[in-house]
């Protein structure tokens, strides 16, 4: 890990490009066996966390009243007295980092969308059949207790969802998912029963969304070892986040057009609306932020965000939390480290407890700083 830090106000308000575009800028992976040198060293970023620092904004008119709020969390009447946040570097000299994952061993995994994959701190691997164009490439990632691989690519007719076996091989789970070159999805996330779920784009079709005949606009069900996906739900944009709730309901973040971006909360048979309904989630955005990767956090390591949805966003280039009532309905909102790093990809909580995020400056939307792209971990200051 390298030792750099930054202490910084941990709330702000959201500005930027949104959208993905391919932009490769870094230099090729390195030999295997070697490692990757080190970006130089940046100071070290402090904030304090500020809890629910924005009310949340009234659904808009277009939300169906059909779409119950289910129970998510409670919220506290009195929160822990806010942590004072570091913000160290992990790695830097990466190019579009998309998700993050830990084996059961505890190590970070990484893709890049050119298709390499990488467990930190060795040479990162090449991922057979990846074809980075546009927004697609190499995205979702998701290791199961048993130690296996799940990734979601782009290959040269589809997107598809494969299992990565030892030998080198690949077991194809899901495939016939229609690629373009924006609205791929590719979001990858394991349920409490350790069923799959894949988000799909709509691969600007709309009207695939609706289809019940295609893959694509939809959240598939699928099993890790057979694949047999199904529908699980419907009527997507472009989801880019997918994460499960302490109760353990599966939630999602997703792009609209230039209005109602949506984070919503999903069930078997969920119809979002798309393409005739946009802005119809738990909470939603005008104009578009462009939420990415999300995570619940459920450790004691920051105690006033346990309980609370964490995504980032591309166009609003910061990290979020919300939090909620015991009715499921959003409390408030807090925005933290806006523009600081640029465009953000994925958010993970590790198995310490920190948060990590992944840049995305070398999309092709966003303005590369030196050592960008990188993973950063957010901790309370020592």
């Amino acid at each position: 890990m390298v030792a750099a830090s930054v202490v910084v106000a941990a709330c702000g308000g959201g500005g930027g490009a949104r959208g993905d575009a391919n932009h490769s800028a870094s230099a090729p992976p390195s030999t295997v066996g070697v490692d990757p040198a080190p970006p130089p060293s940046t100071p070290t970023t402090v904030v304090p966390s500020t809890p629910e620092a924005t009310p949340p904004a009234p659904t808009p008119a277009t939300a169906p009243a059909t779409q119950a709020r289910p129970q998510i969390g409670a919220g506290s009447a009195s929160p822990p007295r806010p942590s004072r946040l570091e913000v160290t570097e992990v790695v830097g000299g990466l190019d579009t980092v998309w998700a993050l994952a830990w084996d059961p061993g505890g190590r970070l995994w990484y893709t890049e969308r050119g298709g390499r994959l990488t467990r930190l701190g060795e040479a990162p691997r090449t991922v057979a059949g990846v074809a980075e164009g546009g927004e697609g490439g190499l995205m979702g990632l998701e290791i199961d207790g048993r130690g296996r691989i799940f990734v979601m690519y782009t290959g040269a007719a589809d997107n598809r969802v494969v299992r990565l076996e030892p030998d080198g091989s690949q077991t194809v789970l899901a495939d016939g998912i229609a690629k373009a070159s924006i609205h791929n999805g590719g979001r990858l996330r394991f349920g409490p029963a350790g069923t799959l779920y894949a988000a799909t784009g709509d691969a600007a079709q709309p009207a695939l969304a609706p289809d019940p005949a295609s893959r694509n606009g939809k959240v598939l069900r699928i099993d890790p070892d057979r694949g047999e996906p199904s529908v699980f739900s419907r009527g997507h944009r472009n989801i880019q986040g997918l994460c499960l709730a302490p109760d353990g309901r599966l939630m999602a973040t997703e792009h609209g057009p230039d209005r109602g971006d949506e984070i919503n909360v999903l069930s078997p048979g969920f119809d979002g609306g798309w393409p005739a309904i946009t802005g119809n989630g738990v909470r939603n955005y005008t104009p578009t932020i462009a939420p990415a990767g999300c995570a619940f956090y459920d450790s004691e390591l920051i105690p006033e965000w346990r309980g609370s949805l964490l995504f980032v966003t591309l166009k609003g280039r910061d990290l979020r939390r919300l939090s909620f009532g015991p009715d499921g309905s959003v409390t408030g909102e807090e925005v933290l480290f806006d523009g600081r790093f640029g465009r953000l990809r994925d958010v993970a909580v590790g198995p310490d407890g920190a948060v990590y995020l992944a840049t995305s400056n070398r999309d092709g939307r966003g303005s590369p700083a030196a050592g960008d792209d990188r993973i950063l971990r957010v901790a309370p200051a020592p």
